[in-house]
């Protein structure tokens, strides 16, 4: 059985993951989740990042959207099944995880759902820097509510791109919350039913840019790379 990583918001970049594989004597079966924003679909040359990506990390990568994503080209992709929930199949070992679904790895379960809302919109061009399908639908929304009641005593890790409202005090960049955004406060209500849940470990989310715990179950991941439920990251700035 291999090991599961967890990081955040990448936006393109390799560079933190060179020479990762010697460092942690990484192997093929261990699996990389990134938080959203991992940017590696972004025009039409992904599929040369992609390949690369996928030679300097031998497992697989699963990320879930974020709001710097070409939504438009993730969408392109057919919808296939992998661990048990629907996804899009990036390139042999590269998978977006779908907002509201849950996958087994490993015996976990994980509940994933991503989004969110761009702040600098109004400086980014729609259908090439900007996408409106950045911002989770109702339709959405109610599915993943649907999927977190149903499955609540299943979950063990919970990864999203957006983090619940009330971390937002403890978090020193700030964002504001429109009255028409409710994402965060729907993710908040999510937070505590899950709390509940008698398999519940640890909720990560991106976004904020922040490697930071908020709670003893709701940590931020950026930079760091961290072994899953560990708190010692291997690489941090």
């Amino acid at each position: 059985m291999g090991r599961i990583w967890i990081t955040g918001d990448k936006h393109g970049t390799l560079v933190p993951l060179f020479g990762l594989a010697e460092k942690i004597m990484l192997k093929n079966t261990d699996i990389l989740l990134i938080a959203g924003d991992a940017g590696y679909v972004w025009d039409k040359h992904y599929c040369d990042t992609v390949a690369t990506l996928q030679q300097i990390f031998p497992g697989t990568i699963a990320f879930v959207d974020g709001n710097h994503e070409n939504h438009q080209l993730l969408n392109s992709f057919a919808v296939s099944q992998w661990q048990g929930g629907r996804v899009h199949q990036i390139g042999e070992r590269v998978y977006h995880l779908l907002r509201g679904e849950l996958y087994t790895i490993y015996g976990m379960v994980f509940f994933t759902f991503g989004g969110a809302r761009s702040v600098d919109k109004d400086r980014r061009e729609a259908g090439k820097s900007w996408w409106q399908e950045e911002e989770p639908t109702e339709k959405e929304i109610e599915y993943g509510r649907k999927q977190m009641d149903c499955h609540v005593n299943e979950i063990d890790y919970v990864i999203t791109h957006e983090c619940p409202l009330f971390a937002r005090a403890f978090l020193s960049r700030k964002k504001e919350i429109a009255p028409d955004y409710c994402l965060p406060r729907c993710l908040e209500q999510w937070y505590h039913i899950v709390s509940n849940g008698k398999r519940f470990q640890k909720w990560y989310f991106g976004h904020m840019h922040t490697d930071q715990l908020i709670t003893p179950k709701l940590r931020g991941v950026h930079h760091d790379i961290l072994p899953l439920g560990e708190e010692a990251p291997i690489l941090w700035r």
